[in-house]
């Protein structure tokens, strides 16, 4: 039988309960899926496979083995060879030299991020695998893949109206060794800010902010493992958690894209719900730091959706509800399409325009509260295994809320010597400027009221902690060779959140400009019983557009 045909499918042995009332997934696949039940199954463990249908080496293995990273290399270059509709490109190389490969779909033929914009279609990134063990719906993803390539597919029929980029495998390093880490103990999924990680500075910079899509797609599997492993639910998903994202963006997951992606997955047999984990009284969502990617994109002006599928499936229905979960996704941008750009430009525009202006506020601090809706959701009885209990009219705490603010400056500048913030800048593709001349202007500057340090992610002993004093008015002299930071560019709000010096993952907090923190001055004036002057911290904020000599730096 097709891997894509119809069929019922039980719930794995292993996640069975005695006494419980099991539902059976039984019912067909979404529209897209029901469509490629007319391509070729996958064969049986050493059977030919058809040049025109390559089968992946976990299909060939009845889903026993899971695909390496060479045969998915190889993989991918045998579906490109019976493709003309298919780009397979390499955005980057890992820290062991892996490459970083994604494959492009568009008719007609579409190579460049200006081609794509003007052609006024959605445009998709489709990513798994950025934990190394998160194989599931990167196996999803090269099925889906092969059927985009192959001609009478209705998934190779949504071409005519969208954009799409495959990523499947973002952490191919630790993907070798099985583990959650890079070889050097990274973790990709906590350096979206930070870009340390030559995979994920590649993600961001050659992939995400170059094509500036309307919607990509993280996924990863386990669905909460340390909640209890996301059963009943096939699928947890969340969008975009943080109060300086535009909040249109996560309105739009909340309230179209994840009612449609929870009928397309109950129509197919299976259930979907936020992440991460319910009581009886409440249901819990994500957390807000932007080092994650979800929260990142809605900074960046995406709709960055994050999949955690469930650990309970056995492999065959795992690689079913997520090849539904991410087509569901292609869908609805080519159902509601106009909505989608319209949200996503309108959202991109106001950051824009903000930033051109110098108006508005910038989140500083935030906590979670409940959400204006309320759900209904189950989970299992603490008290007794056997049983799902049905929590009605709940609420649902992942609303965040700014608790303090700065205002928005029109640019930020920083000291010529700020060559490491600089740097991470550009790795973003934000676009920078330097003074050819030194000029004095107009701005503010924050003094500095303490320091402190905390252990973070990946391997960081000493995140600098900002503690700012008052704002200061005046005019400063800006040295040449100092760099300049518009906000006032479609990642703007990712500019305001790394350097406003109050927010989590800014250039301070990830050591970017930690020799240029005035910590001797700070001491001498506490040691003068604070009768002197504070010390300033080294970013000046230009409040309203003037006119500066400076030239663009060019990405490396």
């Amino acid at each position: 039988m097709s891997l894509l045909a119809p069929r019922t499918l039980p719930i794995p042995t292993h996640a069975r309960r005695p006494g419980r009332a099991l539902r059976t997934l039984a019912a067909p696949l979404g529209l897209a899926l029901a469509a490629l039940a007319s391509v070729a199954g996958a064969p049986a463990a050493g059977q030919e496979i058809s040049t025109t249908t390559p089968a992946t080496p976990h299909e060939r293995s009845s889903y026993a083995d899971y695909t390496t990273h060479a045969e998915m290399v190889e993989y991918l270059r045998e579906v490109k060879a019976t493709s003309p509709e298919m780009v397979l490109g390499r955005y980057g190389t890992t820290a062991e030299g892996r490459e970083l490969l994604y494959a492009l779909f568009s008719r007609p033929g579409i190579t460049t991020p200006a081609e794509a914009h003007a052609s006024g279609r959605p445009i998709l990134v489709l990513g798994a695998n950025v934990h190394g063990f998160n194989y599931v719906l990167r196996e999803g993803l090269l099925i889906m893949i092969r059927e985009m390539a192959t001609p009478g597919t209705v998934m190779n029929a949504l071409l005519d109206d969208l954009i799409v980029l495959v990523v499947p495998s973002k952490n191919p390093d630790a993907l070798s060794i099985d583990s959650r880490f890079t070889p050097t103990g990274a973790d990709l999924n906590r350096d979206y800010m930070a870009l340390d990680q030559p995979s994920m500075a590649a993600y961001i910079g050659n992939l995400i902010n170059r094509w500036h899509p309307h919607i990509y797609v993280d996924g990863h599997d386990g669905g909460a493992v340390q909640y209890g492993g996301a059963y009943p639910y096939n699928l947890l998903r969340q969008g975009p958690a943080l109060a300086s994202a535009d909040p249109s963006i996560t309105e739009l997951a909340d309230h179209s894209v994840f009612p449609f992606l929870d009928a397309r997955m109950e129509a197919a047999g299976y259930r979907a719900f936020y992440w991460a984990r319910g009581d009886e009284e409440r249901w819990y969502g994500g957390g807000a730091a932007p080092r994650m990617g979800r929260n990142y994109g809605g900074l960046a002006n995406v709709l960055s959706i994050l999949f955690e599928h469930a650990a309970w499936h056995d492999r065959e229905t795992s690689l079913r509800s997520g090849i539904v979960a991410y087509s569901a996704i292609l869908e609805y941008a080519r159902e509601h399409s106009d909505e989608l750009l319209g949200t996503i430009e309108a959202a991109r525009a106001r950051t824009i325009a903000l930033g051109e202006a110098g108006e508005g506020r910038v989140p500083v601090a935030e906590t979670v509260e409940a959400e204006e809706f309320r759900v209904t959701f189950q989970v299992p009885d603490p008290d007794d295994p056997d049983r799902l209990l049905t929590v009605e009219d709940a609420e649902l705490m992942k609303r965040p809320v700014a608790t303090a603010y700065r205002d928005r400056p029109w640019a930020y500048v920083l000291p010529p010597q700020a060559t490491e913030a600089a740097a991470l800048l550009l790795r973003h593709n934000i676009q920078v400027e330097r003074l050819t001349r030194t000029v004095e202007r107009e701005g503010v500057a924050y003094t500095l009221a303490d320091v402190d340090w905390e252990e973070s992610d990946n391997g960081v002993r000493a995140a600098t902690l900002i503690e700012v004093g008052d704002e200061i008015e005046g005019s400063w002299e800006l040295s040449t060779g100092s760099y300049v930071v518009r906000t006032g560019q479609l990642l703007g709000r990712v500019v305001t959140h790394l350097l406003e010096p109050e927010n989590t993952d800014n250039v301070f907090y990830w050591n970017r400009m930690t020799s240029l923190v005035p910590l001797a001055e700070l001491e001498a004036f506490r040691a003068g019983g604070e009768t002197g002057e504070a010390p300033l911290l080294p970013i000046r904020k230009l409040m309203v557009p003037t006119g500066l000599p400076t030239e663009v730096i060019e990405r490396p």
